[in-house]
């Protein structure tokens, strides 16, 4: 690119329009002052502060919250009894019931408590067979 700017004043650039403008610039640097660092550092870390407050208090309301849905999930799944819970009390075992004879080893001896089966009479006549009629 060439250093000809059209100008609405009809002068063209070059070479000295840039020096030009380079003295426009500094004389209006020279004009205003730098505003002082202090105010900018004490901002910045005034900004940080409350940057850093803020998110430990959402970090803080996270727990919470996490710790109020465990607590809630583990009484709903744990703690389904309305009640204090009971004490355990061991099994009491059942009356000990006569096994059934399984045919093998020595049959016991009824108690001498125990009254003997009554007597049945039994037909001494011949028995009849089924047969094919």
């Amino acid at each position: 690119m060439t250093g000809n700017v059209n100008r609405p004043d009809g002068r063209g650039g070059g070479a000295d329009a840039g020096a030009e403008l380079s003295g426009v610039f500094d004389m209006i640097i020279a004009r205003e002052p730098e505003p002082p660092l202090g105010d900018l550092a004490s901002a910045a870390l005034a900004g940080g502060r409350r940057l850093r407050r803020r998110r430990r208090a959402v970090q803080a309301v996270g727990v919470s919250a996490a710790l109020v849905l465990a607590v809630l999930g583990v009484s709903a799944l744990g703690g389904s009894a309305s009640g204090p819970a009971q004490p355990v009390l061991p099994a009491q075992s059942p009356s000990p019931e006569p096994a059934p004879d399984s045919g093998v080893g020595p049959r016991p001896e009824p108690p001498d408590e125990l009254a003997p089966y009554p007597e049945v009479p039994v037909d001494e006549g011949p028995l009849e067979q089924p047969g094919p009629s």
